[in-house]
């Protein structure tokens, strides 16, 4: 009676694999279904093609220089000092031609619009409507479509 206590008791303390195996096993089928499913939300993010992303970095680059104006505020003690850079179209062959003989006008009316700006239009968040505001009035005074993005490289506030 006392052996096959001993004998039991050997039984039941060996290392038990298939606790290991299945945890194992449930592992590898939750990385892959982590896997699939960020695959499946990235993959619309991503460019497809070598074509997409020349599309996306087709455009020139002028740089049209830097900015440093008071903003529009009670005190008028509040500056901004901003380094701006457009994108032209790389279709049009003259577009940097253009933008460049255009230079002083372009600067006049990015500089207009800069110092007509509060610090809350200055934000973060409104800075893509900035952007915009200055791409119009550029394309308007230029003629044509020319920038198709606006930058800025260097944004300080006080």
């Amino acid at each position: 009676m006392a052996d096959e206590k001993v004998a039991e008791v050997k039984e039941k303390t060996g290392f038990d694999f298939r606790i290991i195996l299945v945890g194992l096993l449930l592992f590898l089928v939750a990385m892959g279904a982590s896997y699939l499913v960020m695959r499946s939300l990235i993959a619309p993010l991503v460019p497809e093609s070598k074509k997409e992303q020349a599309q996306l970095l087709s455009g020139n680059l002028i740089e049209v220089g830097e900015f440093t104006t008071n903003i529009n505020s009670t005190g008028g003690t509040r500056f901004l000092k901003v380094k701006v850079t457009v994108e032209v179209s790389a279709d049009d062959k003259k577009a940097t031609e253009t933008i460049n003989k255009f230079m002083p006008v372009i600067k006049d009316s990015i500089l207009g619009i800069l110092a007509t700006q509060t610090a809350a239009d200055l934000d973060p968040r409104n800075r893509s409507v900035l952007k915009a505001a200055i791409q119009q009035d550029i394309n308007a005074k230029v003629g044509g479509n020319l920038v198709t993005n606006v930058y800025f490289t260097d944004f300080i506030m006080q």
